[in-house]
């Protein structure tokens, strides 16, 4: 009953790195806690864990908050869980898991953390963070496109066709070749596409990967979520994209979609560009992301 809600004095609790001892309590935290921000996939959380990819915040034996970051790329990373026990005050739970996963961090040589939650999270956890030195670095825009004309097929040179787990090497190069490292994935995330995903298409070019784009289901296939679409950037300008959103386009009308959806960076507009022509729209909907730069 919350009348009789245990309550916590922040200031006697202590930081330290997570382990993988603490896989049970942080799995039960993240899922129950009073405020929670969970963005992880996969399992992702016990790998996260056994490599020390965060903090805990302790109070005697108990974990009383949880702050976890992604695998780093380039001296950089991403806030991917937080939260706190019920009974933690907010601020005073902050004050003391934030800090210290900074000096963590700074520590394995990271210097900037991102973050870009939900609607859920950001309501509370957005404005916390923005007073402990993230500042807005760009927005998520969202597309959709609800009929599912195809205006061309792009290259026909372009050979389209199903990704394998063999085909690992090549789509982590590309995928290093056309995002910042911020935006990077790595096998953690797209292995588990590739193998177990409904849509995972690689775009080859006499011979060689020049391409790829990864897409989602939901909704008993009435919804395709584009997830990621790469090309080479010497191969930019080859109608390689528009073949890829053909062939995703041909999936979605395949299984009876009724939309396809999409996220892109507010700056990225040479691929806007693209998925207005294509016959995207944008639907208003932004997301912030917020970035931390780490003194080092």
């Amino acid at each position: 009953m919350r009348l009789f809600r245990k309550s916590y004095d922040v200031s006697r609790a202590s930081p330290r790195p997570v382990c993988a001892n603490d896989l049970t309590k942080v799995s039960r935290l993240l899922r129950d806690g009073g405020r929670r921000y969970y963005g992880l996939t996969g399992g992702e959380l016990p790998m996260l864990l056994s490599a020390g990819q965060g903090v805990v915040l302790l109070s005697g034996e108990e974990i009383i908050a949880v702050a976890l970051v992604s695998w780093p790329a380039e001296h950089s990373c991403w806030l991917r869980g937080l939260a706190l026990v019920e009974g933690v005050d907010l601020h005073a739970g902050i004050a003391a898991l934030i800090p210290a996963l900074h000096a963590e961090l700074v520590g394995h040589r990271i210097g900037a953390v991102y973050y870009a939650g939900d609607e859920a999270a950001d309501s509370w956890l957005l404005p916390v963070l923005l007073s402990y030195g993230y500042a807005q670095d760009t927005e998520v825009v969202v597309y959709e496109k609800r009929d599912l004309n195809i205006p061309s097929v792009g290259n026909p040179n372009v050979l389209v066709r199903a990704a394998t787990g063999v085909d690992m090497s090549e789509v982590l190069r590309l995928d290093h070749a056309c995002f910042e490292p911020q935006w990077t994935k790595d096998d953690v995330i797209l292995g588990p596409a590739i193998t177990q995903g409904p849509l995972f298409l690689l775009a080859e070019l006499d011979g060689h990967a020049v391409g790829y784009a990864y897409a989602t289901s939901h909704f008993g296939g009435r919804l395709v979520h584009l997830v990621r679409i790469a090309v080479e950037p010497r191969h930019q300008s080859a109608q390689i994209g528009i073949r890829l959103l053909s062939a995703v386009t041909s999936f979605a009308a395949a299984q009876g979609t009724t939309m396809i959806t999409l996220n892109t960076q507010a700056y990225n507009t040479h691929a806007q560009r693209l998925y207005r022509w294509f016959g995207f729209a944008p639907t208003g909907e932004r997301q912030s992301v917020l970035r931390c730069q780490l003194a080092r």
